[in-house]
């Protein structure tokens, strides 16, 4: 329930850190907008009135990148690692290698149990 307290609430904030689950459930949303994108960008005709389709994609685009690249400046944190390897997700080949580092690989921080 945090999680989604976090995704709800805090999606556009660059402050904090960001787990794996917290990551992967923006992951996962990034992904389905792409493809919801992708589909209708396929049904954009010029010609007619779905060139509306072409607006509505770039808006889900749009929608979509700040709290990414939000999710993965606060899972960069957790990691302990420099912020500024956000850079890695403008690379077109190299985005997808590195959200799935960010996904897979273990926090760094050390929890203290009490």
């Amino acid at each position: 329930m945090r999680y989604l307290k976090n995704i709800f609430f805090f999606s556009a904030s660059f402050s904090g850190k960001a787990g794996r689950i917290e990551y992967g459930f923006y992951l996962l949303f990034s992904i389905l907008c792409g493809w919801f994108a992708l589909y209708l960008n396929s049904k954009v005709d010029l010609d007619n009135e779905k060139i509306l389709y072409l607006f509505y994609d770039c808006l889900i685009i749009l929608l979509v990148l700040v709290p990414m690249q939000a999710a993965a400046t606060r899972r960069l944190r957790d990691l302990n690692a420099n912020p500024t390897f956000i850079i890695f997700n403008f690379i077109p080949v190299l985005n997808i290698a590195f959200a799935m580092f960010l996904l897979f690989v273990k926090s760094k921080t050390k929890k203290i149990n009490e």
